[in-house]
This record gives C-alpha cells, sequence and structure tokens, in this order.
C-alpha cells in the first residue's frame, strides 16, 4: 500500500471568539405557586378516574378518583403522584381551553350531520341522498 507523501500538517491561524461566563443565580425550585403544588378536587378526580377508566373500566375509575381524592392530603408517593396527575390533568384542560378544542369538536360532530346543505358533486341536487349516483 503506498501513499503520496507530498502533504504537510500546518496549523490554520484562526481567532477564536472570546467567551465570558457569566454565573447566573440557580434557580429556586421550592418557590412556586399555590395553584401549581395544589391542583383543584376536579382535575384531580378527573385524572385519576380517567387512569383508572383506561386500565380497569368504569368500577376502577370510580375507586382510582375517589381513591386519588383521598390521596391528595398525604404526604408520600401516594400523594406526590396524585398531585402530580392533578397538575398534568389542569394543564391539559388549560391548553384544550385555550385551542377552543370543544367548540372545534362540535362543529367537527355537527358537520357529520348537517347532510341537507351538501351539494353533490355530479349534478346540482341539494339535500338530496347523494349516494344514488
Amino acid at each position: 500500500m503506498t501513499a503520496d507523501k507530498d502533504f504537510t500538517f500546518e496549523p490554520v491561524p484562526s481567532n477564536p471568539p472570546i467567551v465570558e461566563a457569566v454565573p447566573t443565580p440557580a434557580p429556586d425550585f421550592t418557590a412556586s405557586s399555590n395553584e401549581d403544588e395544589n391542583p383543584s378536587d376536579t382535575a384531580i378526580l378527573v385524572g385519576c378516574g380517567l387512569a383508572g377508566w383506561v386500565v380497569g373500566g368504569p368500577f376502577l375509575a370510580l375507586l382510582t378518583a375517589l381513591g386519588g381524592n383521598w390521596a391528595k392530603k398525604k404526604q408520600g408517593p401516594f400523594g406526590e403522584s396524585t398531585r402530580a396527575v392533578g397538575r398534568i390533568t389542569a394543564a391539559a384542560h388549560k391548553k384544550a381551553r385555550d385551542e377552543k378544542l370543544l367548540h372545534k369538536m362540535k362543529s367537527s360532530v355537527a358537520s357529520l350531520f348537517g347532510g341537507r346543505n351538501s351539494r353533490c358533486e355530479h349534478c346540482d341536487c341539494e339535500g338530496q341522498n347523494v349516494n344514488l349516483h
């Protein structure tokens, strides 16, 4: 295996940018608002109930919703996980309200049953059964 020996290693001149490290204060994770720390009862009931419904159906949904309502005041892993589910549910509710998802869902369902205002693509019949073509 032969290689050409006509190359050189020369340093490339460069002017690296000068960066100064500026210390920033550490974030205070203990100072949180009361709303973030303690979600509403409704958010906890809905979140725990939905998780129970997905896992085991309506009976487990009722059981987990009531158990979540009981555990929200407790310290430890059960209380913290219940409050976390409540915070997630409250954030999802806020996002859905901001995006107006309930209104969009209602209009989508209404458009499924709005056959009277539909027009046929093949002819000018309006409001009739267009599946006969």
